[in-house]
C-alpha cells in the first residue's frame, strides 16, 4: 500500500511468516521526518510502532540524479520467536511427504504468477531509487522471474546431488553396495552364548564366510539381502534453514530461496534493505499459488536490522536452525560465526574476479579481446563476485597502455548503452584514489571529475581489491608473463577470465590450485548452469540431511 505522508512517498511492505502476510503499521510523522532529514540511504528502527523504515533518495529516471524526494519502505519488525518453527519435527515430517515433482510444480506456478505482472510493483520500487538505467533494471527483473523454473530446479538438485531426485528425496533407497556387518556383531556370532538368534531379526547370521568382512551380494529385497543383513537405506531429509542474504543484487535473495525450496527446507530468508521490495512480490505470488501449500507454509521472508542482538540472539542460537546460509561482508560473517557455532553454516563471503590477457590475444585481436573483457567487468555493474576488477596484460607497458585506451573507449559505449550515475560514496572513493594511492597512475576517464561515469587506471604494483569502490573502475597492469601474477591470486578470487584459449589451458590447473573457483574463457564470467558449484561448494548437498 502506498500513501503520501508529510510530502513523502510511503510504501507499506508485508513480511511473510510461514506463508502468511504480516502488515506493518503506518509510521508516525516524526519517524518519517527523521528519515527524510538524514538525506541519504538510512534504515531506522525498530520504531516504537514495531516497524523498520528503509529510506532512499528518489532518482530522476532521465538524468539519474536525485530529485530531492525520499521513498520510505515500511517493514514490520516481526518478533524473532515467530520466525522459528514452533514444531521442528512436524515441519520436517510434513515436508518429507511432499514429492519432489510437486516442488517443481510449485516453483513453476510461482514463476507464472511473477511473470504475469505481480513482480512489476517490486521492480518499480527498486528502480525508483536506483542510479542504474531502466534498461538494466528491466533485464535484472526478467532474470529474477526467469529463475522460477521447475525444470531448472530439478536439474540444479540432481546435478548437485548426482542422482535422480525421487530416489534421493522421496523414499528410502537401498544402498547398491552390499552391507558389511559390524566387528562386534561378527565377534558375537563366533562366541558361544553371545550369538543372537537369527530368527530375532528375520535374517540369517553371517556364519559361513571365510573372510569375516566379506558379504555376498545376493540381491536386495526391500532393503534386505536374501541371505545377509539388511541393506542400508538412505534418504535426503529437509532441514530448517536460515538464509541471511546480501543486497549487491536482487538475484542473491532469490537464489538462496530457491536453494531452500529445491531441498524442501523450512526456510527463513532475510532480504537486504535494498531488495526488500522483492518480499512483497514473492508474498503476493505465494498467495496466488496457495499459502497452504507445504512449501509456502514453511517459507518466511522477513527483514530485520543485521546484527540486532534482540533478533539474532534468538535466530543464531544453537538449535534454532539446522543450517545457515550467510551472504555478506566479513563483519556479517564473523558476527554469525561467533554465535551458534555448532550449526552447520555455509559462508558466501565477498570475493572478486580478474582477467588474464595473454600477449597473443592483444597482438591478434585487441578490439575483440577488450570487448570481451569489458563484459566481464560490468557484470551486475561491478556488484557481483564474478565482476572483473583487474585486467593483467601480458606484455610491455606500451602494450598495456594501448589496451587501456581501447578499454576506456569501450566503457564509454557501455555508459551510453546502459547509463548509470555513481553514488556519492563511490564518487568520493574514486576522487580519493586519484589523489592518493593511484595518484601516479595513468587515468583514462569517461565524463569529468568529480562525476566520472567509468575509468581505466594503468598502474603497476598492488591494490587491495577488497577495497575497490566499484563505479566502473578497471585496473590494468602489465606483466612479462601471465604466470608471474599467479602467486598473488588466491581464494579471494572467485573467477578468472583468460584469453587466448591456449593460455586458459595452460593456467587452469594452477589457478584452481591457488584457490580460484571458476576459470573461464574471457567474456564468460557470468556463464553458469543449473547445479553449478557456488564458491567451490555443492551447496544443496549441505542443505539436505
Amino acid at each position: 500500500r502506498t500513501r503520501e505522508v508529510a510530502g513523502v512517498r510511503v510504501v507499506l511492505l508485508p513480511a511473510i511468516v510461514r506463508g502468511r502476510a504480516v502488515a506493518p503499521a503506518w509510521p508516525r510523522v516524526a519517524d518519517l521526518r527523521e528519515g527524510v532529514a538524514a538525506r541519504g540511504r538510512v534504515v531506522l528502527g525498530p520504531t516504537a510502532d514495531g516497524t523498520y523504515l528503509v529510506c532512499r533518495p528518489v532518482i530522476d529516471r532521465a538524468t539519474l540524479e536525485p530529485t530531492g524526494a525520499t521513498q520510505v519502505l515500511v517493514l514490520p519488525a516481526v518478533h524473532p520467536a515467530a520466525l522459528v518453527e514452533p514444531d521442528p519435527a512436524a515441519a520436517v515430517a510434513g515436508l518429507m511427504r511432499l514429492p519432489f515433482a510437486e516442488v517443481c510444480s510449485f516453483v513453476d506456478a510461482v514463476g507464472v504468477a511473477l511473470r504475469s505482472g505481480l513482480a512489476d510493483p517490486a521492480g518499480a520500487l527498486l528502480t525508483a531509487t536506483s542510479q542504474l538505467g531502466d534498461r538494466a533494471h528491466h533485464a535484472a527483473l526478467a532474470q529474477v522471474c526467469g529463475l522460477f523454473d521447475g525444470d531448472a530446479v530439478r536439474a540444479m538438485l540432481e546435478r548437485d546431488l548426482r542422482g535422480p531426485a525421487e530416489e534421493l528425496l522421496d523414499r528410502w533407497t537401498p544402498v547398491p553396495d552390499p552391507a558389511v556387518r559390524g566387528l562386534t556383531a561378527r565377534m558375537a556370532d563366533r562366541t558361544p552364548g553371545l550369538a543372537p538368534d537369527p530368527a530375532d531379526d528375520g535374517h540369517a547370521a553371517d556364519t559361513g564366510a571365510a573372510d569375516p568382512g566379506a558379504v555376498t551380494d545376493t540381491g536386495a529385497r526391500d532393503g534386505r539381502d536374501r541371505d545377509g543383513p539388511p541393506r542400508p537405506l538412505v534418504r535426503g531429509l529437509p532441514t530448517r534453514q536460515l538464509h541471511l542474504t546480501a543486497g549487491n543484487a536482487p538475484v542473491v535473495a532469490v537464489t538462496s530461496l530457491l536453494w531452500g525450496w529445491a531441498t524442501r527446507g523450512a526456510c527463513v530468508v532475510k532480504p537486504a534493505a535494498d531488495t526488500a521490495g522483492l518480499v512483497a512480490a514473492l508474498g503476493t505470488a505465494l498467495a496466488a499459488v496457495g499459502a497452504d501449500h507445504p512449501l509456502a507454509r514453511h517459507t518466511t521472508l522477513a527483514y530485520w536490522r543485521g546484527g540486532d542482538p534482540a533478533v539474532e540472539d534468538v535466530l543464531l542460537a544453537d538449535g534454532a536452525f539446522d543450517r545457515r546460509v550467510v551472504w555478506g561482508s566479513a563483519a556479517t560473517v564473523d558476527s554469525v560465526l561467533r554465535r551458534g557455532g555448532a550449526t552447520d553454516t555455509i559462508v558466501l563471503r565477498p570475493r572478486h574476479a580478474v582477467s588474464l590477457i595473454g600477449a597473443a590475444a592483444v597482438r591478434d585481436d585487441l578490439a575483440g579481446t577488450v570487448r570481451r573483457a569489458a563484459v566481464d567487468s560490468l557484470v551486475a555493474d561491478q556488484n557481483a563476485c564474478m565482476s572483473s576488477l583487474l585486467h593483467v596484460v601480458e606484455g610491455t607497458d606500451a602494450d598495456a597502455d594501448a589496451y587501456a585506451v581501447e578499454l576506456a573507449a569501450v566503457l564509454a559505449r557501455w555508459d551510453e548503452a546502459l547509463p548509470h550515475t555513481p553514488s556519492p560514496a563511490v564518487t568520493a572513493a574514486l576522487v580519493g584514489l586519484r589523489r592518493g594511492r593511484l595518484a601516479t597512475a595513468r587515468w583514462y576517464v569517461n565524463g569529468s571529475w568529480p562525476r566520472v561515469s567509468s575509468a581505466v587506471v594503468r598502474h603497476q604494483g598492488g591494490l587491495d581489491l577488497r577495497r575497490h569502490p566499484g563505479g566502473r573502475l578497471v585496473l590494468v597492469r602489465a606483466v612479462p608473463r601471465l604466470r608471474d601474477v599467479l602467486g598473488e591470486l588466491g581464494p579471494d578470487v572467485s573467477t578468472a577470465g583468460v584469453a587466448p584459449g591456449a593460455a586458459l589451458d595452460d593456467l587452469r590447473d594452477e589457478l584452481a590450485a591457488a584457490g580460484v573457483d571458476n576459470v573461464l574463457p574471457l567474456g564468460e564470467a557470468e556463464r553458469g548452469h543449473a547445479g553449478r558449484p557456488h564458491d567451490g561448494m555443492r551447496v544443496l548437498g549441505r542443505l539436505i540431511r
